[in-house]
């Protein structure tokens, strides 16, 4: 009896762990959470939805421990640009922006793909979970940077969705900026 409920027990475990590769789309809504920086990236997606428009957003938030305030996460993209709540864009049926969030090791990514008109093609942004940064000692304390870029040129079948599944199967360190 003893065994069969320490089998029990790890495949319980097994099941409600999560992947070390685990993805979530900006698609799948809800709370979405990983092991993070000595705490945990809490991430809330969910749809903005009326007669006039339809997106995805992600709202990023992080505990240091359990019970204490939830922080907001801004996303930098540039020094003088943060934002507080990532947004997905389409117009009409053509996706123009999404991405996903890729836990990989110990790191924490935000991969973003945008259609970019000059030059015509796709830009892949990877931001990454950092706390503290000295690029910003004003804060915030923990943010998500970006750290490297991949530009896909104007072709024929080139879709956000094709360079989103591309971008996923790419080690971090292929992008990440030394």
């Amino acid at each position: 009896m003893k065994t069969l409920v320490a089998y029990c027990a790890l495949v319980l475990t097994l099941a409600l762990t999560p992947p070390a590769h685990a993805d979530v789309a900006s698609s799948q809504q809800g709370l979405h959470q990983w092991p993070a920086l000595k705490g945990k990236l809490v991430m809330v997606a969910g749809t903005v939805r009326d007669v006039l428009r339809y997106k995805r957003s992600m709202t990023f938030y992080f505990e240091a421990k359990p019970g204490e305030d939830w922080i907001h996460v801004p996303i930098v993209k540039s020094r003088d640009d943060q934002q507080e709540t990532w947004f997905n864009v389409s117009h009409g049926e053509t996706t123009m922006i999404d991405g996903f969030v890729a836990a990989r090791g110990n790191e924490v990514y935000l991969i973003e793909a945008a259609v970019s008109e000059s030059p015509a093609g796709i830009k892949a942004t990877w931001y990454k979970l950092t706390a503290n940064d000295p690029a910003y000692p004003d804060g915030p304390f923990y943010l998500l940077k970006p750290v490297g870029q991949k530009f896909y040129p104007d072709g024929k079948d080139l879709t956000v969705e094709w360079v989103l599944k591309k971008e996923a199967a790419v080690k971090p360190e292929s992008r990440v900026k030394r």
